[in-house]
């Protein structure tokens, strides 16, 4: 019954993640912002994060979070990002080159860990 239940969850956050991913596709980060999303232009992209997601990462409250990746208008993908005190090296088999986890620390001086999953390279 536990494997049924841990299965059920797997497919229920891969549906999720799904239409999060189809559904960013037909937005651009212009719609996002006026739907109270933050967006900011960071390293070449831009990052949309859910309201109040954003401050909670700039603060270090954030666990983790997950964004919407934008290169001029086009939906690349998400980034996921873990605080450094949950990253457990676990590796990002999409996250170019490397396949590795990003310490953001030395890009952006936040104590976080990214992953990123693009649906296409820029």
């Amino acid at each position: 019954m536990r494997r049924l239940i841990i299965i059920a969850a797997a497919a229920a956050a891969a549906v999720a993640i799904a239409t999060t991913v189809a559904t960013a596709q037909r937005l651009s980060p212009a719609q996002l912002e006026e739907a109270g999303w933050d967006c900011p232009f960071v390293l070449g992209a831009t990052h949309c994060a859910r309201p109040g997601g954003l401050a909670r990462v700039l603060a270090g409250t954030a666990p983790t979070m997950s964004f919407l990746v934008f290169h001029e208008g086009e939906f690349l993908g998400t980034e996921h990002i873990v605080r450094a005190d949950r990253f457990h090296g676990q590796p990002c088999p999409t996250d170019p080159p490397s396949g590795q986890y990003t310490y953001l620390g030395p890009h952006l001086g936040l104590d976080y860990y990214a992953c990123h999953r693009y649906d296409s390279s820029f």
